[in-house]
């Protein structure tokens, strides 16, 4: 899985880091000019995505799309200080406090577990009365679990022919997921062609990833 590129604000000149999509860089947080470093401590241990809440992500979308937006155009090439000024607006508006946009972006660098919850909350919600709106949390964590098991097993069939033995692991994954074989067929279909049951099967197998 893609890590999400990190965003920070820096100081003076110095411009934010990297458009969407380049690789994680060390940032130094913003500081703005004339003013002290703020004596508001960062959260223990910012990299847990626990420690940040659904408002707080949202804040932080918001802000990170407005960045990107002028980021976008830049090319490589260095902000100009009205550039600068619009993606710093963007974190000052966003409702963050500087600090806490810090220390999301570099969390954010480095666990997927936080843009999977983004694009969770971001998702629509399920028709109602689809087979997607009646997947519970337990069953699609079943799932997802079922399905490492699965890809791991993929992973190493050779030329699209699965062995005996590769075969019986693939159907042990499905018989061990603690759901019935057509139940796991129904939510695979729904995960496939629901965006927002898509989405929370990717949060819960991030959160499965890092925990590994």
């Amino acid at each position: 899985m893609m890590r999400a590129p990190r965003f920070a604000l820096l100081v003076s000149a110095a411009a934010l880091l990297t458009a969407a999509g380049a690789q994680a860089q060390t940032a130094t947080p913003y500081q703005p000019a004339g003013q002290t470093t703020p004596t508001q401590a960062a959260p223990a241990d910012p990299n847990d995505p626990s420690t940040f809440t659904d408002e707080e992500l949202r804040k932080y979308d918001a802000a990170i799309t407005r960045v990107r937006a002028v980021s976008d155009t830049l090319n490589g090439a260095q902000p100009t200080p009205e550039q600068q000024a619009e993606m710093a607006a963007a974190v000052q508006e966003s409702g963050l406090e500087v600090v806490r946009f810090n220390a999301i972006s570099r969390a954010a660098a480095d666990n997927p577990v936080i843009d999977a919850r983004i694009r969770a909350m971001k998702a629509p919600p399920p028709v109602p009365g689809s087979v997607a709106a009646g997947v519970s949390e337990a069953e699609l964590t079943q799932f997802v679990q079922a399905m490492e098991k699965i890809r791991a097993v993929t992973a190493t069939v050779q030329n699209g022919q699965a062995t005996p033995e590769q075969s019986a692991q693939l159907t042990a994954a499905v018989q061990g997921s603690g759901l019935a074989v057509d139940r796991f067929n129904a939510i695979a279909a729904a995960v496939s062609q629901d965006p927002g049951l898509r989405a929370r099967a990717e949060l819960i197998g991030a959160r499965y990833q890092v925990a590994q």
